[in-house]
């Protein structure tokens, strides 16, 4: 991976997120920030407004990527458009969806090519847990395979409402490792290490054999983690 992927633990694109965004788009290198509202399926055009008064404050510019349908997703001309991105955001929302739309189509090639080219991207709630090899499945506790970019690894975003639930969360993940993200928060992974940014904290466990899961770290932002993933 040549670029920068920000995992993002929710309530994105509001004054509390503001350090970590900030920051995304000075080291992307350009103003304009591309949104993926796929996962908001159910007003994605709100998604995009929303960022884009948000990116406004901070000197970004917002474009609409409305990738919102497995049709779209296959349409080929989408591979080069997300591939030439040089800030793309993943928004929140419905991560069974975003999978369903995004897996094995020239839309998600586009946003690898993306990241292999330098770029930079986020993925906010499902945007980062779709990016994993697994997802827990919302409401449930079994997880479904993920779209594959990050291996042996399951997020956990808005974590600090599932600290109470971390039992369930390892019965669910069985054996791997669980990130969980407080919103407003990323850990960003570069070449050359990691960084947390934002609000809140992020912690990685390991889980074994279903169960509780054992903190390997904990970092709260602006710093960095013991070592990265």
């Amino acid at each position: 991976m040549r670029g920068i992927l920000a995992l993002v633990g929710g309530a994105e694109w509001h004054p509390p997120a503001a350090p970590l965004d900030a920051w995304l788009l000075e080291r992307s290198g350009s103003n304009v920030v591309t949104v993926l509202p796929t996962a908001a399926k159910d007003d994605p055009d709100m998604a995009v407004a929303t960022a884009a008064r948000y990116f406004r404050s901070l000197g970004g510019e917002v474009r609409a990527a409305p990738v919102l349908t497995r049709a779209d997703a296959e349409d080929p001309r989408w591979r080069d458009q997300l591939a030439s991105a040089r800030f793309l955001y993943i928004a929140g929302g419905d991560p069974r969806h975003l999978h369903s739309v995004l897996a094995e189509t020239p839309a998600w090639d586009g946003v690898l090519d993306a990241l292999e080219a330098g770029g930079t991207v986020a993925g906010s709630s499902a945007g980062a847990m779709v990016l994993c090899d697994r997802m827990l499945i919302p409401w449930s506790e079994s997880t479904q395979p993920g779209l594959g970019l990050l291996h042996d690894l399951v997020v956990v975003p808005h974590f600090e409402r599932w600290r109470e639930r971390l039992l369930r969360v390892g019965y669910a993940v069985g054996d791997g490792r669980v990130l969980g993200i407080e919103e407003a928060t990323g850990l960003v992974l570069e070449a050359d290490g990691c960084l947390v940014l934002g609000a809140g904290s992020v912690s990685l466990y390991r889980v074994k054999k279903g169960g509780p899961p054992a903190q390997v770290w904990a970092t709260k932002a602006p710093d960095e983690p013991e070592h990265c993933l």
